[in-house]
């Protein structure tokens, strides 16, 4: 493919799946805004248009499959999601590891990578620990993965995952912006209306709840940029806000990003910092302004990192207090067995320093003031 079409595109996903019912949400503006964003800006070569038509073949493929099991199991429709959990705030503030500890809990339903990659069709609670698509992703995802970017972040086929793989088919996706270089996209991202995005992650959910139910909780940082789409789809939301110091974890998540933009033709990692540092910047304060305009403060439970870290299970406890919640003895003892077998650097030492991405703590602290003392981030 010489240049990324979108028409090209959707047929390769029909003529793969034998399909051709994308569904009533729109994507077509978001797919186009993406791909004049790729070949604008992100100076792709012939080896990377390719692997991008895959991934964006995948996503379409996802889309009808999807679509298809709507209509074959009538169902899924009528599933109800109920005062969904979501984890956000800025990222590095220990959300990963919250969620995974989440996940123990009694009720409660995390959606894992290889469900949100392959969710058709709808899982069942009697295989999915078993589920043969574990197997499938953990050879495509898992083992294809860099020991660098495993030393970042934790990845296995059967963890809890963030998730904007609920509706990344829908290509309203702030984890592009990760491995791509797209100032247009990101502009259009930062003012488009991502409603349909969402009501396509509830529709996801739905799928995935059909026959394996529970309590959804969910992360994902860069909700915290919509959160007036997420009030809409979700009314009955509830909110865990993470904290941590900014000067610890932009260098952190700068340094994550880089294992994937440094692909890029003149990849600068000090411009990158810059531009990241002021991205996340941008989006805490988007948040908050959100966060105290259409959220009841008693939906919203803000959590210090140092906290779970002292204390993991009075941390989730006192989340669960706060939302009319009883945390079991049964899940403080899964929380505690998850935390003996998930130890912090267990998969390597992430290193790295401000200073390497023209970044400085003085910057950092000026940048996040107001951020800082808000929340007396420590």
């Amino acid at each position: 493919m010489d240049r990324l079409d979108r028409k090209q595109l959707m047929a390769r996903a029909t003529e793969r799946t034998g399909l051709s019912d994308f569904g009533d949400l729109p994507f077509e503006e978001a797919l186009d805004v993406l791909i004049h964003s790729l070949e604008r800006d992100a100076r792709l070569d012939e080896a990377r248009r390719a692997e991008t038509a895959d991934m964006i073949t995948g996503m379409l493929i996802k889309n009808l499959r999807l679509v298809d099991d709507r209509k074959t199991y009538f169902g899924i429709a009528d599933e109800v999601i109920e005062a969904p959990i979501f984890i956000l705030g800025l990222p590095r503030t220990g959300s990963t590891n919250l969620h995974g500890l989440m996940a123990q809990c009694e009720g409660i339903r995390a959606p894992r990578r290889w469900e949100m990659s392959l969710p058709c069709p709808p899982p069942q609670a009697a295989t999915y620990e078993t589920d043969e698509r574990i197997a499938q992703v953990h050879a495509k995802e898992v083992l294809t993965a860099s020991e660098e970017l495993k030393t970042r972040h934790p990845i296995t086929a059967d963890r809890p995952e963030q998730c904007q793989g609920l509706n990344d088919y829908m290509f309203m996706n702030w984890a592009l912006l990760a491995p791509y270089e797209l100032t247009t996209y990101k502009e259009w991202l930062l003012t488009a209306d991502h409603r349909p995005s969402y009501e396509a992650h509830k529709r996801t959910l739905q799928h995935l709840q059909f026959r394996h139910p529970g309590r959804w909780v969910l992360k994902y940082p860069k909700h915290s940029f919509t959160l007036d789409a997420l009030i809409a789809v979700y009314p009955d939301a509830k909110i865990i806000w993470t904290h941590r110091d900014p000067t610890r974890i932009i260098p952190s998540a700068v340094s994550l990003i880089e294992t994937f933009r440094k692909a890029t033709p003149g990849y600068d990692r000090k411009i990158l910092g810059r531009e990241w540092a002021t991205y996340e910047e941008l989006g805490i304060r988007r948040g908050l302004d959100m966060r105290d305009n259409l959220f009841e403060p008693e939906n919203v439970f803000d959590m210090q990192y140092t906290d779970v870290i002292k204390d993991p299970v009075g941390s989730i406890e006192r989340a669960y207090a706060y939302f009319g919640m009883t945390l079991s003895d049964i899940s403080k003892t899964r929380i505690l067995a998850y935390l003996a077998d998930n130890g912090k650097d267990k998969h390597g030492v992430h290193s790295y320093s401000a200073e390497e991405f023209g970044l400085s703590e003085d910057m950092l602290r000026t940048l996040f003031k107001d951020y800082i003392e808000r929340f007396n981030v420590a």
